[in-house]
């Protein structure tokens, strides 16, 4: 009898033991979990900004050398065009459309153009950089993004009404609309807190948050989600629904006169 009350008295120790360790290591996990929710939408925007930056070189200089070592250098001329050079070859690389502003104040940069659609144009009036744009169906929603450049970049949108404005945030994912926002910087992302409801404002900080993560396993399992070397396609849909509702606008306005 006696040997039985002393395996029950030890039994009793163990299982208290345990019980005591179990509750102290969930405390540990649910601290952990609580260190993994995401915080306030300027927090999570603040943090995947300097993320993105420090993850991109290319975005780290204006222009001049990104990264130079013994086997290749890679230079920067502006936004979207670079220049390779190794031991046997000097490239230039595109990453899009672009056009800025020279010192002579004329618009000057690269374009990808169709060809065919190019020769087609050419018998036709083409007066200014507006005609030739228009003529050759470039979206001008990501070919400026300097400051100074004119309203036909993705900024005609601060000038629409509110209706349209909201009409454009539902057409673009919260992922791709978080990468814009790190993409274009400030004055997106004022223009976006303004428009956006709360609910998107809170789909969007998820979305910052996930990419702050910076793991993909756990990553948003509701969204086909880019990362943040994915921004050059978030820009791309950015700027297709800008002209999708911008034609709706149109439309709706010539049908009104």
């Amino acid at each position: 009898m006696a040997k039985n009350n002393s395996k029950q008295k030890v039994g009793f120790w163990k299982k208290l033991f345990s019980f005591f360790s179990k509750n102290k290591n969930q405390r540990g996990l649910d601290s952990g979990k609580r260190k993994k929710e995401p915080k306030t939408f300027a927090i999570e925007w603040a943090t995947a900004f300097d993320t993105w930056k420090k993850k991109l070189p290319t975005k780290q200089v204006s222009s001049g050398v990104v990264v130079e070592n013994k086997k290749f250098r890679l230079t920067k001329t502006n936004e979207k065009l670079f220049r390779i050079e190794g031991e046997d070859y000097s490239i230039i690389l595109i990453t899009d459309n672009h056009l800025y502003k020279n010192k002579d104040g004329k618009w000057t940069g690269v374009l990808l153009v169709d060809e065919g659609l190019l020769n087609q144009n050419l018998t036709k009036e083409i007066r200014n950089l507006d005609d030739f744009l228009d003529l050759q169906a470039i979206p001008r929603a990501d070919l400026f993004l300097e400051t100074d450049a004119p309203k036909e970049d993705w900024r005609l949108i601060l000038d629409w009404e509110r209706f349209w404005q909201e009409q454009l945030l539902l057409q673009i994912s919260p992922n791709s609309m978080a990468l814009v926002l790190l993409a274009i910087g400030e004055e997106c992302k004022e223009f976006f807190l303004k428009i956006a409801t709360e609910r998107q404002k809170r789909l969007v900080r998820d979305e910052l948050f996930y990419l702050n993560l910076g793991n993909e396993k756990l990553s948003n399992p509701h969204s086909k989600t880019k990362n943040l070397y994915g921004f050059a396609n978030a820009l791309k849909e950015f700027g297709n629904k800008i002209n999708l509702i911008r034609e709706r606008r149109e439309k709706e306005l010539n049908h009104g006169t």
